[in-house]
């Protein structure tokens, strides 16, 4: 009971949810919603029996239990009357509990109470689709035993081949080289020979323990008259930190081992240690106004929660110089005159402790977890730099990408992940601080000044060479810890780049040092290492930009990582053109189910609607068909951009009474938000979009539109919530495309009309207000970039071409062009150029690929992980998917006999390859899920 009874319960329900007749059900949302709404009982109001009033539907949770002592909990004591009256009219009616049961658990059980309440049969739960979607949804289920007959013969023969160890090729498969894949071998002298060693006696390595500080032991030990080196072996009672103990104890991690040259990874349990490690308490000014406390990973307080580990270094010479691509016999040489070290020549001698600095790692979250498929991963591996790090000197940018770093490795922790920071002695790019404070000198007092191009200039005249750390031998820490994937590496640095893939571990997404962290006078430093190769994701020149929005740049990018693909130089996925045909056959199938006379409408967001839903809505606007197209504009804008995947708990209950889920689900409640004026700010013109209403828009809005709660949860509710606020600021900053008075999508008909000859555009013009107009709704990426469906793929990166390792997609902006297609098509304008548009690169269309074995990921695990939208493996999954959906779409056209013209992209999509991967997905997965898992935040997929 709310306030009044059933009449009281209609005023008070949000305007989205419409009461339902007496004779069907509440859903579970209308319940959710008192809840909210701090409603302290609902009571069966003018009900003959339960059947009128029931909590729950077929796709809802079991409604909550109440015990039968908890009504003091639930209904304070001055209702007790109340109560009493309640129970009475529960206990005469129906067990609502157990007819929900016997409706979603059909068993035994069920079938005794329908046997007891026959009419309860009749009573429908929730309405059953009809008319359009009923009949997409029969032609789906067809097609879906279609494909499972198909899987089950292509599982048949494929198990039948494998059985007898078939090695033929097609001709396909023969043309292109597998990737290949990094190959480990267990060397003479390993990690385990060092370790052995090193418990033998100093006497068999060279070199002593105390790396850097070893001279001041020596004094240390003549001054106090005690062997030190008997102090600094390990005692019995000394405790190890379990997390990261247990983890290394770990098959899955010692595996990762074989390579390591740099130290002894069993040197924290050593007879003398050469690792430590313990737990801390992290205090970081800069950080802790933007961390959020979660008691957890950050306390209340903004200190931070960390497990620090120290590694001393102890080389394995034969490895070192193998990694170095030095004979072991130079490198003995080299170092033994740097370090006046006889021993360093002795072949004898192969394990090294030399006097160096060693490495500090930072461990933020369950380390655990590091041994996880799924495990989100953000590294950090910093070089020393003494006056920026510690004392903020202003030269460079280390202390700044540091902090930065380190927030986005506590970050990915508190999401459940664990942060890694790696922390090198290498002061000066292993050149020494003298000789570091030598070149800022001489940078600053030569001619001209301090100046990008000649960055690197004066280390080479003082130094003789640019860089001494050589990063192949960094990486170690990181197979140390079992690490094979990396979501987030926070360097630009390639040379990193470069040696932790040399090592085989993946790297998802670089992220670059934002702009707003980069200080003044280190403007020199990021220019001259971008100039030099290192990645960015921040673009300043128009050129480039204006490159990245021109739609015939995406083919030409996707065209360079699918040349990549035929030569077998992928890093994430084997592409086999032989299982091609298959693709096509299933996309040919649903082409012949659904449109077998071949009319197919566009690839549209109008498809999700239904025909029946749009012609109600315009037949009550008292309005002209230009002003009519503008409102079909409006809606289909905010519609798109709220078209991202839900998530498989996610569903939607129409006016009509019926549920939907996915795409479908999104479009009825994005319609109906639309007709019900969320949208805009004039009640007397529901039916627009304008800017005002959408600057206003709350996420309680979206949440109430979409039926969002506890129990139907939505996946990137606040991105798109804050997408469409985005939209609202865009329309006002483009009065050339959206107007001046009254900003609304619509108003880019008035601009197309302006442009069109002879009622004939080209694709171009409608482009352009997309691609330009809303451009500023993009979030930004980590490193504060606003670029959209822009991402990087370092093996397209050219040294020296700023832009060169990005790939434009434009998902989102070209399914709305495609959606405004039809209704500017009503005012009969024709659209050239119709070939600039490429197909989405989406899961359903990389998904159909996948499934059929086209693109297989290099790594099984692959299956089971979850990617950011950024991570090159997803980059490099949807440029394939590009190509190989236009190759697809070559083929249906000759198998219908059809030319591009008369057969164009935007209706192979629809009829088509998208619908194709969605009914595999269902076949393959229970939840319809797509085969590469996307951590989405709702503005791009």
């Amino acid at each position: 009971r709310a306030d009044g009874g059933r009449e009281g319960i209609k005023k008070r329900l949000p305007k989205h949810i419409h009461p339902v007749h007496h004779n069907h059900v509440y859903p579970s949302e209308i319940v959710s919603f008192f809840h909210q709404s701090h409603c302290r009982t609902i009571e069966l109001v003018n009900c003959k029996t339960s059947r009128e009033l029931m909590i729950g539907s077929e796709d809802s949770p079991q409604p909550r239990q109440i015990p039968a002592d908890s009504s003091k909990k639930f209904f304070p004591e001055h209702q007790n009357e109340r109560n009493t009256k309640l129970a009475k009219s529960t206990n005469q009616s129906l067990n609502v509990n157990a007819r929900f049961q016997a409706i979603v658990s059909p068993s035994s059980a069920s079938k005794d109470y329908f046997q007891n309440h026959p009419d309860e049969r009749k009573l429908p739960m929730m309405a059953k689709p009809s008319g359009y979607f009923a009949e997409v949804a029969a032609k789906e289920r067809e097609l879906t035993e279609m494909f499972r007959a198909n899987f089950s013969e292509r599982l048949e023969v494929e198990t039948e081949n494998t059985t007898q160890n078939n090695s033929t090729e097609s001709k396909e498969e023969a043309s292109i080289p597998s990737p290949k894949k990094r190959k480990t071998v267990q060397p003479e002298y390993s990690w385990r020979e060092v370790h052995r060693d090193l418990e033998r006696g100093e006497e068999h390595v060279i070199g002593s323990y105390g790396s850097n500080n070893a001279p001041y032991l020596g004094i240390a030990e003549a001054k106090a008259g005690v062997n030190l080196r008997e102090h600094h072996k390990r005692r019995v009672e000394e405790k190890l930190i379990e997390s990261l103990s247990s983890h290394l104890a770990k098959e899955s991690t010692q595996s990762q081992w074989d390579d390591i040259f740099m130290f002894d990874p069993l040197g924290m349990t050593a007879t003398t240690p050469t690792i430590a490690a313990t737990t801390a308490h992290m205090s970081i000014p800069e950080v802790v106004s933007e961390l959020v406390p979660d008691g957890k990973i950050v306390t209340s307080d903004g200190v931070i929660n960390v497990v620090k580990a120290a590694i001393d270094y102890v080389w394995n010479l034969p490895l070192l110089a193998k990694q170095l691509k030095m004979s072991e016999k130079d490198l003995r040489k080299a170092l033994s005159k740097y370090t006046f070290n006889a021993n360093l020549e002795n072949p004898e001698l192969k394990a090294y402790l030399p006097p160096v600095g060693g490495v500090t790692i930072y461990l933020f979250g369950e380390i655990e977890k590091l041994s996880e498929q799924n495990c989100e991963v953000a590294v950090r591996v910093h070089d020393e730099c003494n006056g920026s790090d510690v004392f903020g000197t202003d030269i460079c940018t280390c202390r700044p990408y540091l902090m930065f770093a380190l927030q986005g490795c506590v970050e990915c922790a508190q999401r459940g992940g664990v942060g890694v920071l790696a922390y090198f002695r290498k002061e000066g790019r292993s050149l020494g601080e003298v000789t570091k404070f030598r070149v800022y000198n001489a940078r600053k007092h030569q001619d001209g000044g301090d100046r990008p191009e000649k960055y690197f200039y004066q280390t080479e005249i003082i130094a003789g060479v640019r860089d001494a750390r050589f990063q192949e031998m960094m990486p170690d820490v990181l197979c140390w810890l079992g690490i094979t994937r990396i979501d987030w590496l926070f360097s630009m640095s390639s040379e990193k780049y470069d040696a932790i893939t040399a090592r085989g571990i993946q790297v998802m997404q670089r992220i670059a040092l934002p702009d707003s962290f980069v200080p003044q006078n280190a403007q020199v430093e990021i220019t001259a290492k971008i100039s030099a190769g290192y990645h960015t994701d921040n673009i300043h020149s128009a050129a480039i930009i204006e490159e990245l929005r021109d739609l015939s740049n995406i083919r030409k990018k996707c065209y360079e990582v699918f040349e990549l693909a035929k030569a077998g130089k992928l890093r994430h996925f084997s592409l086999n053109l032989s299982k091609l045909p298959e693709a096509v056959r299933l996309t040919t199938d649903c082409i012949q189910k659904f449109y077998p006379n071949l009319k197919i409408p566009y690839h549209s967001r109008f498809r999700h609607f239904g025909p029946e839903r749009i012609a109600k809505m315009t037949a009550k606007w008292p309005c002209d068909l230009t002003e009519q197209v503008r409102r079909l504009i409006d809606m289909v804008t905010v519609s798109v951009l709220l078209d991202a995947g839900a998530g498989v708990n996610w569903k939607y209950i129409g006016p009509d009474g019926q549920t939907y889920k996915r795409s479908e689900g999104l479009a009825i409640a994005s319609l109906d938000m639309f007709t019900e004026g969320l949208f805009s700010s004039d009640m007397a013109l529901p039916s627009r979009v304008n800017s005002l209403g959408l600057k206003n828009l709350l996420l309680h809005d979206l949440e109430k539109g979409f039926q969002v709660t506890e129990a139907n949860t939505m996946i990137g509710l606040k991105g798109r919530c804050g997408l469409l606020q985005s939209l609202g600021v865009a329309l006002e900053s483009h009065p050339e495309f959206f107007g001046q008075e009254v900003c609304r999508p619509g108003n880019l008909v008035d601009y197309l009309l302006k442009h069109a000859v002879d009622n004939r555009v080209s694709i171009r013009v409608l482009w352009k207000p997309i691609i330009d107009g809303l451009e500023s709704i993009w979030p930004t990426t980590i490193s504060g970039v606003r670029r959209g469906d822009v991402w990087s793929y370092h093996p397209l990166k050219q040294v020296g071409k700023i832009g060169s390792d990005l790939i434009p997609f434009h998902k989102l902006s070209q399914w709305l062009l495609l959606s405004m297609l039809e209704p500017l098509e009503m005012l009969g304008l024709k659209f050239d150029d119709m070939q600039l548009i490429t197909p989405l690169a989406e899961y359903r269309n990389g998904g159909l690929l996948v499934d059929t074995g086209v693109l297989t990921p290099l790594k099984e695990s692959s299956y089971q992980r979850t990617f950011a939208v950024g991570s090159e493996l997803v980059v490099e999954w949807r440029a394939l998917t590009i190509v190989l959906i236009e190759l697809i779409a070559e083929e249906v056209r000759k198998h219908y006999g059809k030319s591009e013209k008369e057969m164009p992209l935007a209706l192979v999509l629809e009829g088509g390859t998208w619908r194709a991967g969605r009914i595999l997905a269902g076949l393959l997965r229970t939840d319809s899920s797509s085969p590469i898992k996307i951590r989405s935040d709702g503005t791009v997929f």
